[in-house]
């Protein structure tokens, strides 16, 4: 007998994300970076989730399932003639007890 997994619902999910990207920011991002974060995310910040890319199997040396694994983007979207500011790229579990998080900070 099988176990039922426990996920995050997708707004669980990036709400798990924020919460990461907000306890590490301060500490992982160059001080320009999230100053700019804190001057414009109330208007403009967004969290996406995707699929994750195939990157992230280098970056994890494992392979990923799309249907548990996502990718949360964390940045500041774009104003005219200018492209987002992605921030952060958060690789996640849906699977409540799967500890699985990895971080790529913009400038790292």
């Amino acid at each position: 007998m099988s176990a039922e997994l426990e996920l995050w619902t997708l707004d669980e999910l990036c709400d798990h994300a924020f919460d990461i990207f907000e306890e590490l920011a301060s500490e992982n991002l160059s001080a320009e970076d999230y100053g700019f974060y804190h001057q414009h995310f109330e208007e403009r910040g967004y969290v996406d989730l995707l699929i994750p890319s195939a990157d992230w199997v280098d970056v994890i040396l494992q392979d990923l399932e799309p249907e548990y694994h996502f990718e949360a983007q964390i940045g500041i979207s774009a104003t005219e003639g200018e492209p987002d500011k992605v921030l952060a790229r958060i690789l996640l579990s849906r699977e409540k007890h799967d500890a699985l998080c990895h971080v790529l900070w913009r400038g790292q």
